[in-house]
């Protein structure tokens, strides 16, 4: 079973039937594309985790279903009260509760040790207008602790319309509570690791580019991310430590685990997040088999059902690069879109796809499902990626109204 059926998980549902099992798709959309994979499926939200378990528990009673998994969706509560419900492999359900509360989150790496950035609950506007206006001089971001998809997540300083940001950042959230942490200027990665018999096994990490944070401030927007990090074995050592102590605090012992980690100016990585799930933005489905030679993907799905996962299988066999960018046309009706045959030769092209079509609406540029499309290159090495996701990024126009 998997939870969801956009098109992020559609590489999950291609990865189960290489395999030769039946799927059993959840969504609330009829028309998810993912559904045209699967051999059943159920309509429901992926966020309602109760009326998942039962529609889950409901269809095992007559076909038995042997795992559940999800990928780019961050429903872990969901996964984790299906799987328990049926009898099935999944991290607790008090891990999960805390992967989906980023208050909960940090306190659990606060009390066990785990190096992450100053954080505190806000309550209401004069509480956060004090904690910014504490003479440090610092920046800040301020986020719903149940937000997704840089939903309401802003960053912040004394200059701000302190009443603006508590309703805007509040208004993303469902339980309306906030989180405000310190913001570290330094080199921020995406990692996605797998923790095996106490070790955590990292096979590729992207560095994130946030190229474009003044452009779009107060709203964080990241750019896309590069394969390989620049990092020494010394730091890529650390990560991988930092990881497995940052999951062992939130009770999460094997499985994926998903990583925000920041480098802070004295070279020492700290924890923004980590979820317990695969990634979106195509990173555990493209650039990291790319780059890498590995499939956790392959790795969540043997999981999910009980098998064994192999050390060699999170092993990297190659050491290669890979770059995803973002379009970010102005607002308005896109009348054109031109380039496209331009952008499929582009050499090393992996994937590429557009949100919105012609004739449809480009919004302004909030959160991060307002990017217009994205593309994602191959190649030898860092400097080969960069200049060919240059080209691929200006290969396409997007002619708006």
């Amino acid at each position: 079973m998997i939870i969801g059926a956009g098109v992020e998980q559609v590489p999950a549902y291609e990865a189960a039937k290489r395999r030769g099992l039946l799927v059993v798709g959840t969504d609330m959309n009829p028309d998810a594309p993912g559904f045209e994979l699967a051999d059943y499926k159920i309509l429901v939200s992926t966020r309602d985790a109760e009326a998942t378990k039962k529609q889950a528990v409901k269809f095992h009673a007559s076909r038995p279903v042997h795992g559940v998994m999800t990928i780019a969706n961050d429903v872990p509560y969901t996964v984790a009260s299906v799987a328990h419900a049926i009898g099935l492999p999944s991290i607790s359900l008090e891990a999960a509760r805390c992967v989906i509360d980023k208050l909960l989150m940090k306190e659990r790496f606060k009390s066990h040790g785990v190096a992450c950035p100053w954080f505190a609950s806000v309550d209401n506007v004069e509480q956060l207008r004090s904690f910014v206006n504490d003479g440090s001089r610092r920046d800040f971001v301020l986020k719903p602790v149940d937000g997704r998809g840089a939903r309401g997540v802003l960053l912040i300083d004394t200059s701000v319309d302190f009443d603006w940001v508590f309703a805007e950042s509040r208004r993303w959230g469902d339980s309306g509570r906030l989180i405000l942490e310190e913001f570290i200027p330094g080199m921020q990665l995406s990692t996605e690791s797998y923790i095996l018999d106490g070790k955590c096994y990292t096979p590729a990490i992207a560095e994130r580019n946030y190229s474009r944070l003044e452009q779009f401030r107060p709203n964080i927007i990241e750019d896309g991310g590069t394969i390989p990090a620049l990092l020494d074995t010394t730091t890529k050592k650390a990560i991988d430590n930092l990881i497995l102590r940052g999951a062992s605090a939130l009770g999460i012992t094997e499985g994926l685990i998903k990583g925000d980690i920041v480098i802070d100016n004295t070279g020492r990585p700290l924890i923004i997040e980590l979820a317990a799930r695969l990634s979106g933005g195509w990173f555990a489905t493209h650039q990291i088999p790319a780059a890498s030679g590995v499939s956790l993907v392959e790795a969540v799905i043997l999981y999910s059902l009980g098998e064994v996962v192999s050390p060699l299988q999170l092993i990297p066999k190659y050491d290669r690069a890979t770059a995803i960018r973002y379009w970010f046309p102005t607002e308005g009706k896109i009348k054109q879109i031109t380039g496209e045959e331009k952008l499929k030769q582009i050499p090393g092209l992996l994937a590429y796809g557009f949100f919105r079509r012609e004739g449809e609406m480009q919004p302004k540029i909030h959160m991060h499902p307002d990017r217009f499309g994205y593309v994602i290159v191959s190649g030898e090495n860092r400097d080969e990626v960069l200049t060919r996701v240059k080209q691929a990024l200006a290969s396409i126009q997007v002619e708006v109204g």
